[in-house]
Protein backbone atom coordinates (compact mmCIF):
# COMPACT_ATOMS: atom_id res chain seq x y z
CA UNK A 1 0.00 0.00 0.00
CA UNK A 2 1.03 3.60 -0.65
CA UNK A 3 2.45 6.27 1.74
CA UNK A 4 -0.12 8.51 0.20
CA UNK A 5 -3.10 5.97 1.08
CA UNK A 6 -1.55 5.18 4.42
CA UNK A 7 -1.30 8.66 5.38
CA UNK A 8 -4.90 9.95 4.33
CA UNK A 9 -6.06 6.80 6.55
CA UNK A 10 -4.14 7.51 9.51
CA UNK A 11 -5.18 11.72 9.49
CA UNK A 12 -8.88 10.14 8.77
CA UNK A 13 -8.23 8.01 12.74
CA UNK A 14 -6.95 11.51 13.68
CA UNK A 15 -9.86 12.86 12.37
CA UNK A 16 -12.09 10.95 14.38
CA UNK A 17 -10.10 11.04 17.59
CA UNK A 18 -10.16 14.84 17.76
CA UNK A 19 -14.12 15.00 17.05
CA UNK A 20 -14.65 12.25 19.67
CA UNK A 21 -12.11 14.00 21.84
CA UNK A 22 -13.40 17.62 21.87
CA UNK A 23 -17.45 15.86 22.15
CA UNK A 24 -16.30 14.34 25.19
CA UNK A 25 -14.69 17.59 26.53
CA UNK A 26 -17.84 19.28 25.71
CA UNK A 27 -20.05 16.39 27.57
CA UNK A 28 -17.58 16.42 30.81
CA UNK A 29 -18.64 20.39 30.90
CA UNK A 30 -22.04 19.97 30.88
CA UNK A 31 -21.51 19.53 34.96
CA UNK A 32 -22.87 16.47 36.61
CA UNK A 33 -21.10 15.14 38.57
CA UNK A 34 -17.50 16.79 39.93
CA UNK A 35 -15.34 15.89 37.07
CA UNK A 36 -11.83 18.08 37.22
CA UNK A 37 -11.59 18.02 33.76
CA UNK A 38 -14.49 20.81 33.91
CA UNK A 39 -12.28 23.25 35.50
CA UNK A 40 -9.42 22.80 32.54
CA UNK A 41 -11.37 25.94 30.92
CA UNK A 42 -11.37 27.91 34.19
CA UNK A 43 -8.71 30.43 33.72
CA UNK A 44 -7.47 33.00 36.89
CA UNK A 45 -6.38 36.69 36.96
CA UNK A 46 -3.59 36.62 39.20
CA UNK A 47 -1.78 40.07 39.53
CA UNK A 48 -2.63 40.96 35.91
CA UNK A 49 -2.20 37.80 34.19
CA UNK A 50 -4.35 34.66 33.46
CA UNK A 51 -3.07 31.60 34.68
CA UNK A 52 -4.67 27.95 34.59
CA UNK A 53 -6.21 26.79 37.88
CA UNK A 54 -4.18 24.46 38.47
CA UNK A 55 -1.12 27.06 38.84
CA UNK A 56 -3.09 28.65 41.41
CA UNK A 57 -5.06 25.83 42.97
CA UNK A 58 -5.34 22.36 44.00
CA UNK A 59 -8.52 20.35 43.51
CA UNK A 60 -10.06 17.64 45.02
CA UNK A 61 -13.11 15.55 45.30
CA UNK A 62 -15.25 16.19 48.66
CA UNK A 63 -17.74 13.50 47.22
CA UNK A 64 -19.19 12.56 43.63
CA UNK A 65 -21.03 16.37 43.34
CA UNK A 66 -18.69 18.62 44.87
CA UNK A 67 -15.07 20.00 44.53
CA UNK A 68 -13.01 21.53 46.85
CA UNK A 69 -10.72 24.01 45.64
CA UNK A 70 -7.59 25.11 47.72
CA UNK A 71 -5.75 28.53 46.70
CA UNK A 72 -1.73 28.37 46.84
CA UNK A 73 -2.02 31.10 48.35
CA UNK A 74 -4.70 32.71 50.08
CA UNK A 75 -5.02 35.85 48.74
CA UNK A 76 -6.02 34.73 45.31
CA UNK A 77 -9.09 33.04 46.59
CA UNK A 78 -11.11 35.68 45.48
CA UNK A 79 -10.22 35.61 42.17
CA UNK A 80 -10.34 31.66 41.76
CA UNK A 81 -14.15 32.02 42.72
CA UNK A 82 -14.47 34.73 40.21
CA UNK A 83 -12.66 32.60 37.55
CA UNK A 84 -14.76 29.63 38.61
CA UNK A 85 -18.03 31.78 38.13
CA UNK A 86 -17.08 32.70 34.69
CA UNK A 87 -16.63 29.47 33.38
CA UNK A 88 -19.45 27.65 35.41
CA UNK A 89 -21.89 30.05 36.56
CA UNK A 90 -24.29 26.73 37.26
CA UNK A 91 -21.99 26.04 40.05
CA UNK A 92 -23.01 27.09 43.56
CA UNK A 93 -19.66 28.23 45.50
CA UNK A 94 -18.87 28.09 49.48
CA UNK A 95 -16.34 29.66 51.21
CA UNK A 96 -15.60 27.21 53.76
CA UNK A 97 -12.12 26.52 56.20
CA UNK A 98 -10.63 23.49 56.96
CA UNK A 99 -8.62 22.75 60.63
CA UNK A 100 -5.29 21.19 59.52
CA UNK A 101 -2.73 19.68 61.97
CA UNK A 102 0.64 21.32 61.14
CA UNK A 103 4.06 22.33 63.08
CA UNK A 104 4.99 25.70 64.27
CA UNK A 105 8.62 27.00 62.88
CA UNK A 106 9.59 25.67 66.56
CA UNK A 107 8.40 22.13 65.38
CA UNK A 108 5.30 22.34 68.02
CA UNK A 109 2.27 21.01 66.74
CA UNK A 110 -0.52 23.41 65.86
CA UNK A 111 -3.81 22.99 64.04
CA UNK A 112 -4.49 26.08 61.44
CA UNK A 113 -7.32 27.08 59.91
CA UNK A 114 -7.17 26.58 56.02
CA UNK A 115 -9.51 28.11 53.90
CA UNK A 116 -10.79 26.82 50.62
CA UNK A 117 -14.08 27.08 48.33
CA UNK A 118 -16.33 24.33 48.11
CA UNK A 119 -18.00 23.75 44.79
CA UNK A 120 -21.37 21.91 44.57
CA UNK A 121 -22.97 21.02 41.46
CA UNK A 122 -26.20 21.62 40.32
CA UNK A 123 -29.04 19.69 40.79
CA UNK A 124 -30.64 18.07 37.83
CA UNK A 125 -34.44 19.28 38.18
CA UNK A 126 -36.97 18.58 35.49
CA UNK A 127 -36.03 21.55 33.79
CA UNK A 128 -31.90 21.12 33.52
CA UNK A 129 -32.93 17.96 32.78
CA UNK A 130 -34.69 18.12 29.67
CA UNK A 131 -31.78 21.27 28.56
CA UNK A 132 -29.11 18.67 29.46
CA UNK A 133 -30.40 16.33 27.52
CA UNK A 134 -30.84 18.22 24.77
CA UNK A 135 -27.49 19.47 24.50
CA UNK A 136 -26.22 16.74 24.65
CA UNK A 137 -28.04 15.39 21.90
CA UNK A 138 -27.27 18.18 19.70
CA UNK A 139 -23.41 17.66 20.67
CA UNK A 140 -23.80 14.32 19.44
CA UNK A 141 -25.00 15.19 16.21
CA UNK A 142 -22.38 17.49 15.51
CA UNK A 143 -19.47 15.18 16.24
CA UNK A 144 -21.31 12.54 14.15
CA UNK A 145 -21.74 14.90 11.60
CA UNK A 146 -18.06 16.28 11.69
CA UNK A 147 -17.11 12.20 11.08
CA UNK A 148 -19.48 11.86 8.09
CA UNK A 149 -17.96 14.54 6.30
CA UNK A 150 -14.29 13.40 7.55
CA UNK A 151 -15.46 9.67 5.74
CA UNK A 152 -16.38 11.17 2.45
CA UNK A 153 -13.61 13.42 1.68
CA UNK A 154 -11.38 10.50 2.83
CA UNK A 155 -13.38 8.17 0.56
CA UNK A 156 -12.68 11.22 -2.29
CA UNK A 157 -9.32 10.74 -1.47
CA UNK A 158 -8.60 6.89 -1.61
CA UNK A 159 -10.96 7.00 -5.19
CA UNK A 160 -7.89 9.26 -6.57
CA UNK A 161 -5.14 7.35 -5.11
CA UNK A 162 -6.91 4.18 -6.19
CA UNK A 163 -5.70 3.22 -9.65
CA UNK A 164 -1.86 3.12 -8.38
CA UNK A 165 -3.20 -0.02 -5.79
CA UNK A 166 -3.24 -3.30 -6.17
CA UNK A 167 -6.51 -5.50 -5.92
CA UNK A 168 -5.12 -6.85 -2.60
CA UNK A 169 -4.17 -3.67 -1.10
CA UNK A 170 -7.75 -2.10 -2.01
CA UNK A 171 -9.43 -5.20 -0.81
CA UNK A 172 -7.25 -4.61 2.52
CA UNK A 173 -7.78 -0.88 2.69
CA UNK A 174 -12.05 -1.68 2.36
CA UNK A 175 -11.56 -4.06 5.34
CA UNK A 176 -9.47 -1.46 7.84
CA UNK A 177 -11.64 1.20 6.77
CA UNK A 178 -14.96 -0.43 7.93
CA UNK A 179 -12.62 -1.78 11.60
CA UNK A 180 -12.02 2.19 11.61
CA UNK A 181 -15.56 3.43 11.53
CA UNK A 182 -16.82 0.50 13.53
CA UNK A 183 -14.38 1.26 16.28
CA UNK A 184 -14.89 4.98 16.53
CA UNK A 185 -18.73 5.45 15.89
CA UNK A 186 -19.08 2.84 18.93
CA UNK A 187 -16.60 4.46 21.20
CA UNK A 188 -18.83 7.76 20.16
CA UNK A 189 -22.03 5.99 20.68
CA UNK A 190 -20.48 4.84 24.14
CA UNK A 191 -19.73 8.06 25.50
CA UNK A 192 -22.80 10.30 24.11
CA UNK A 193 -24.71 6.94 26.24
CA UNK A 194 -22.83 7.18 29.34
CA UNK A 195 -23.50 10.84 29.35
CA UNK A 196 -27.68 10.52 28.73
CA UNK A 197 -26.95 7.86 32.13
CA UNK A 198 -25.10 10.00 34.10
CA UNK A 199 -27.98 12.64 33.28
CA UNK A 200 -30.73 10.37 34.16
CA UNK A 201 -29.15 8.85 37.44
CA UNK A 202 -28.53 12.57 38.81
CA UNK A 203 -32.60 12.98 37.87
CA UNK A 204 -33.74 10.29 39.36
CA UNK A 205 -31.76 11.06 42.53
CA UNK A 206 -33.37 15.03 42.43
CA UNK A 207 -36.89 13.04 42.24
CA UNK A 208 -35.90 10.51 45.40
CA UNK A 209 -35.27 13.52 47.24
CA UNK A 210 -38.36 15.44 46.58
CA UNK A 211 -40.09 12.45 47.05
CA UNK A 212 -39.05 12.21 49.96
CA UNK A 213 -39.11 15.68 51.28
CA UNK A 214 -42.58 15.40 50.00
CA UNK A 215 -43.27 12.38 52.34
CA UNK A 216 -41.91 14.27 55.25
CA UNK A 217 -43.67 17.42 54.92
CA UNK A 218 -46.94 15.10 54.73
CA UNK A 219 -46.02 13.06 57.74
CA UNK A 220 -45.34 16.37 60.01
CA UNK A 221 -49.25 18.13 58.65
CA UNK A 222 -50.80 14.81 59.42
CA UNK A 223 -48.86 15.00 62.79
CA UNK A 224 -49.95 18.37 63.48
CA UNK A 225 -53.48 17.48 62.37
CA UNK A 226 -53.36 14.63 64.97
CA UNK A 227 -52.16 16.51 67.81
CA UNK A 228 -55.36 19.49 67.32
CA UNK A 229 -56.95 16.65 67.00
CA UNK A 230 -56.60 15.34 70.42
CA UNK A 231 -56.56 19.01 71.46
CA UNK A 232 -59.98 19.61 70.81
CA UNK A 233 -61.21 16.22 72.22
CA UNK A 234 -59.30 17.07 75.33
CA UNK A 235 -60.99 20.65 75.44
CA UNK A 236 -64.27 18.71 74.80
CA UNK A 237 -63.99 16.51 78.37
CA UNK A 238 -63.25 19.80 79.92
CA UNK A 239 -67.01 20.53 79.05
CA UNK A 240 -68.59 17.39 79.72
Amino acid sequence: MRRATIREFDSLGEKYTNSISVMDFRFRNLCIKSDPMALLPVKVLIEGELQNIEKCADVGKDNDYQFMVFPKYEEDLGQIAKGILESHPEFKIEGKTMPIESVDENGNDQTVDVKYLLLTMPEVNDDRYKVLNDAVNAIYQECKGQMEVAEAVSKAKFAELAPGETKEDLDKLDKELKKLNKQWSEQRDKIHQAKLDEIDAAHNKWLAEQNAQMQQRTEQENARGEEAANSMRMNSDDYE
